[in-house]
């Protein structure tokens, strides 16, 4: 992914208005105390960020010293929440799905299959609005959500976006 061009800036910038966490932090916004202890806990893992632009932060801790957080840079997804945590390249994500009563869990789902879940105690609708807007910044067509529907031969649960069922290879109507 190259650098945004100012269309995308002006999005999530006009979106960050709207966002309902007071705890994040967006594009030259991002610094302070919290922003340097997850960059240390970055630093620990052997990542560094370098010259990837910072779009959004937010700090998971309790009294603001970043050792858990969420980065998303024009280029990579960085999350850490107690022992979990994740680095996804934006070009990878297929489709995301919000779940829980307070949308506090993201969905992933990456272009080889493979599923990513982000749980936090916090509503994680601005994130993914960030991220949607910088899927689309790269022209990338993204789904982002996947109804799932359920076998009539086996029951298993399937995604609509599929011909036939991976599992007993019925096809769906």
């Amino acid at each position: 992914m190259n650098r945004l061009n100012q269309k995308k800036l002006d999005l999530i910038l006009s979106s960050y208005i709207d966002f309902q966490d007071e705890n994040i932090q967006i594009l030259d916004g991002i610094s302070g105390r919290a922003f340097n202890g997850f960059k240390k806990t970055l630093s620990k893992r052997g990542i560094s960020f370098g010259e990837e632009e910072k779009i959004l932060f937010i700090d998971f801790t309790t009294f603001g010293s970043g050792a858990d957080g969420l980065l998303i840079t024009n280029k990579q997804l960085y999350y850490k929440f107690f022992s979990d945590f994740k680095h996804i390249e934006l070009t990878d994500i297929y489709s995301m799905k919000m779940s829980g009563e307070r949308h506090e869990n993201i969905q992933i789902v990456l272009k080889n299959g493979q599923s990513v879940s982000i749980s936090t105690d916090t509503n994680l609708d601005d994130i993914k609005t960030v991220i949607d807007i910088l899927i689309d910044a790269n022209g990338m067509k993204v789904n982002i959500e996947v109804k799932q529907v359920k076998c009539m031969g086996c029951r298993a649960i399937i995604n609509t976006n599929q011909n036939f069922c991976e599992y007993c290879r019925s096809p769906l109507s």
